[in-house]
């Protein structure tokens, strides 16, 4: 039987960064299924481009986690600031559309101002309702009634595919900025806030894709092993069945996999842990890229909160990188959400394709030349009481059995890159220290 001091089970960004943690320092064994490293951090090459899993953007806040990151990309990286933009009532504005109604129609644009300063006037000198609050009546109470029904409610609700009225708010700090009633006024009226949201600046490789950061974490990893899948776990015993490769004996394990998975291949976890792991529930986004010839419009990504899209974002990869497509080519990435079920890719794909064209993104279905679907099975965490109790009663007993699950599905949140890696840094120390 191979014995290892620390099994990591998944490697991904925050799987590679604890293994560089422990690089050596401590024997461990970083075992991901897939024949490549990186995780949905990995980009795929098809007639000429390069794919990657959605927009995989690195927003650099940490000193230590921003040195490993440059440091891995070295010269292969490059600083760009943000566009974003919004397509609304025929119409682009800029992100995040709550500050910068400017581009909207002047009806929406008032709609939108007076209720947000109604909404901001009642909520003086009251505290907030007490609890966890629910998403729909929070954005009401903090944005009002216009901003609300113009995007935040039609937008989320694409996104999330969950009732907003049992979403629930631990999720929006920082990802949905919250302006004061000045720049409000000023975003609608005056010049745009451009400087506003967590990620107005961002790095991106110049080359090979977002998979380039994952292969250049992975570059010296002496216990990465590609393709092998851990599919059982006995905590207890502190065995891991490995498929195709048998037992391993680990001392310590690092979990990155989605959290319900690891608990329902855990043998011995008793029935409240996987009572509330089965609890737990996820949105699944489907990925269509597309390859186009001909010029297209600067801007990076743009939300899309109409019901006549059928994506809520789509992006324009080419302008973080024109080293992704051939010259003279441009590639887009456009993400559709489901609460799980299957997705028609034919009529979906027409439907895309129809849709970036009726705003302007690309002048005729003609320019497409390349195309491929990428799913995301587990894709955003949802936020809702059943998380909140769940949670407590899976990692309480993974902390008894000393097991940290880490990084944006083994923490089971809503996360960033940087936040990832920062995660398997910190389960490192941990480590070192005799954790």
């Amino acid at each position: 039987m191979l014995k290892t001091d620390t099994l990591i089970i998944g490697g991904g960004l925050a799987g590679l960064a604890a293994a560089k943690g422990l690089e050596g320092r401590r024997d461990y064994l970083l075992a991901e299924k897939e024949i490549r490293p990186g995780g949905l951090a990995a980009t795929l090459k098809k007639g000429g481009y390069h794919f990657d899993y959605s927009g995989h953007l690195l927003h650099l806040r940490w000193p230590e986690t921003t040195r490993l990151i440059l440091g891995a990309l070295g010269s292969n990286c490059r600083r760009i600031k943000r566009d974003a933009r919004i397509y609304a009532h025929d119409s682009w504005t800029p992100f995040p559309f709550q500050a910068n109604l400017s581009g909207m129609p002047d009806g929406v644009k008032a709609e939108c101002v007076s209720g947000f300063l109604k909404a901001y006037n009642a909520g003086l000198g009251r505290p907030a309702p007490d609890g966890v609050e629910a998403f729909a009546p929070w954005c009401r109470r903090v944005f009002g009634a216009g901003i609300s029904r113009h995007f935040m409610l039609p937008y989320n609700a694409k996104l999330w595919q969950h009732p907003l009225s049992r979403l629930t708010t631990e999720w929006c700090a920082p990802f949905v900025p919250v302006p004061r009633p000045e720049e409000v006024v000023e975003g609608a009226y005056g010049r745009p806030n451009s400087g506003m949201g967590y990620n107005t600046v961002f790095h991106y490789p110049k080359r090979g894709g977002i998979g380039a950061l994952s292969n250049a974490l992975a570059a010296g990893s002496r216990g990465l092993r590609l393709g092998l899948e851990v599919t059982s776990v006995d905590l207890k015993k502190r065995i891991a069945e490995v498929r195709h490769f048998g037992p391993v004996h680990f001392r310590r394990l690092v979990n990155t996999s989605p959290l319900d998975e690891f608990a329902a291949m855990c043998a011995d976890a008793p029935a409240a842990v996987r009572r509330a792991a089965a609890r737990l529930r996820h949105n699944t986004v489907y990925v269509l890229n597309l390859g186009v010839k001909g010029a297209v419009p600067p801007l990076h990504w743009g939300y899309f909160p109409g019901s006549g899209f059928p994506f809520y974002r789509a992006g324009i990869a080419t302008n973080f990188s024109p080293e992704l497509a051939p010259r003279g080519r441009a590639s887009f990435y456009i993400e559709i959400a489901t609460p799980g079920r299957a997705l028609d890719l034919a009529s979906a794909e027409e439907a895309c394709i129809r849709g970036l064209e009726a705003c302007g993104l690309i002048k005729s279905p003609a320019q497409v030349e390349e195309a491929m679907w990428l799913k995301i099975p587990c894709a955003y965490v949802i936020y809702d009481a059943d998380r909140a109790a769940a949670l407590p009663e899976i990692f309480g007993w993974l902390k008894e059995r000393r097991v940290q699950s880490i990084g944006r599905y083994g923490s089971w949140k809503y996360s960033f890159m940087e936040e990832s890696v920062r995660e398997g840094l910190e389960a490192a120390a941990r480590l070192r220290s005799g954790w």
